[in-house]
């Protein structure tokens, strides 16, 4: 069977978790006998020596990939680019062309846009779109608002604001802090003849047609796949997958953190710790004041393991926050593969996001590693982090219920070993990969 993956970006510069989980699924596939193909976006110059529209192949890790140039980015570049594209949908066309797949399963289509979806459906292809987060219905992809409210929809007045707060230009920046009635007054204005005389009431529009055509384009997918009730429920409330939506998170290979368990460093201080980017949607900072909050004699450190590169000023705050609490360390970055020797000095993970991770790697991999965690009380981690019996949960954004938590930890008998032997079986990437045989075995079958 020769299947095509399409993501958002890929191997060597991205190892997110969408490229993570592609690279597991077909290699995987690659080892039962199908070839599998990768189409990814990549960002133009001058981030990268692709130009728009530029296609280069390669292989990594046994896969054969095609990468193609996303559109130059600036103030100039219609917004409309993010989500329809003909010219990504016109290289799409050629590949499908030179390669013929059998199927097409869409891990990510940010950059390549839902424009490449009508091409598989006129080449007679079956579709399987996994919504591995909120792109279908989210601009900026985590339904976490420019005011830190959480989103369950797109409104014009909100969405543009949330655009201009995520852009590393200053002056577009500044357009998140304007009242909510100037981007209202542009969407009503941008209905009208001015919006082709004016780009950013074009841009407005764009923003405002988004939604739509992105819910179209998905009637031309076979089959939607979520890991999470959260995204089968939002997706639904926003009008994507009707009676197509399977929710089905992926599988993992545990093999980089194989051994943690056992190799876990003996202490009788108890050490909570934080791996993940130092953001401010991961929230290490609400972590960092609930480890304050603790009695002084409480007998526990913090270890805050990830790099805080392109979070520098959030970062400082960060460290500033931590002041001379000796507890609290900082250990940097570090590379997937040191992610056993991180976690084999750890006894808890405490994952304290202020969005819907949905289904984060970083708790499967803790799991894996026989460790318990301590999480946001948020849709989507939830779903796997079980209080009292694999980790505990508390409020969003309450330091002081997180403190509570860490505290019941450190004080209660028993509690820490209890959680860890409620840590069930996960699901391996073989078993995701028989579960995704299945699903492209019976869309195949519907064809003939």
């Amino acid at each position: 069977m020769r299947i095509l993956f399409t993501v958002h970006q890929f191997f060597p510069e991205s190892r997110a978790g969408v490229e993570v989980v592609t690279l597991g699924l077909a290699q995987e596939l690659k080892a039962r006998g199908h070839e599998p193909l990768v189409l990814a976006a990549k960002r133009s110059v001058p981030h990268s020596d692709l130009g728009p529209g530029e296609t280069e192949d390669y292989e990594f890790e046994g896969i054969p990939i095609r990468r193609v140039g996303r559109p130059e980015e600036g103030l100039s570049r219609p917004y409309s680019l993010n989500y329809r594209n003909e010219e990504m949908a016109q290289r799409t066309r050629e590949y499908v062309r030179e390669k013929d797949p059998q199927i097409v399963h869409a891990m990510h289509l940010q950059g390549l846009s839902a424009s490449v979806l009508p091409v598989f459906k006129q080449s007679g292809l079956p579709v399987v779109f996994t919504a591995a987060d909120f792109w279908a219905v989210c601009p900026v992809v985590d339904l976490r608002r420019h005011d830190g409210v959480m989103c369950t929809g797109p409104e014009v007045a909100h969405c543009v604001r949330c655009i201009a707060s995520r852009s590393s230009d200053p002056r577009v920046k500044k357009a998140s802090l304007v009242p909510g009635v100037v981007p209202r007054v542009a969407n009503l204005l941008s209905r009208t003849p001015l919006s082709r005389l004016s780009l950013p009431l074009r841009q407005v529009e764009d923003v405002r047609e988004r939604p739509a055509y992105i819910r179209e384009r998905m009637e031309d997918v076979d089959r939607i796949l979520v890991y999470t009730r959260l995204a089968r429920n939002l997706l639904l409330a926003n009008g994507i997958g009707k009676e197509k939506i399977q929710v089905s998170h992926y599988g993992i290979d545990a093999s980089h953190v194989a051994g943690a368990t056992s190799e876990r460093r003996p202490s009788s201080t108890l050490r909570f710790g934080f791996v993940g980017t130092l953001a401010p949607h991961k929230g290490p900072d609400v972590l960092v004041r609930a480890f304050r909050m603790l009695p002084s004699d409480t007998d526990a450190t913090l270890f805050i393991h990830g790099s805080g590169k392109g979070y520098e000023s959030y970062t400082g705050e960060l460290r500033d926050l931590a002041r001379d609490d000796r507890r609290i360390s900082f250990r940097g970055a570090f590379v997937r593969e040191e992610l056993k020797d991180v976690l084999s000095d750890l006894d808890v993970l405490v994952v304290p996001s202020r969005w819907y991770e949905n289904a984060p790697g970083v708790v499967f991999e803790a799991f894996a590693a026989g460790m318990p965690v301590v999480a946001t009380d948020l849709g989507g981690t939830s779903e796997f982090v079980k209080h009292g019996e694999n980790g505990l949960l508390f409020g969003l954004e309450d330091a002081r219920d997180l403190a509570g938590q860490l505290l019941r930890l450190a004080t209660e008998p028993g509690l820490l070993a209890q959680l860890r032997s409620g840590i069930g079986a996960l699901k391996s990437t073989g078993e995701y990969a028989d579960e995704m045989e299945e699903l492209y075995d019976t869309l195949l079958n519907r064809r003939l």
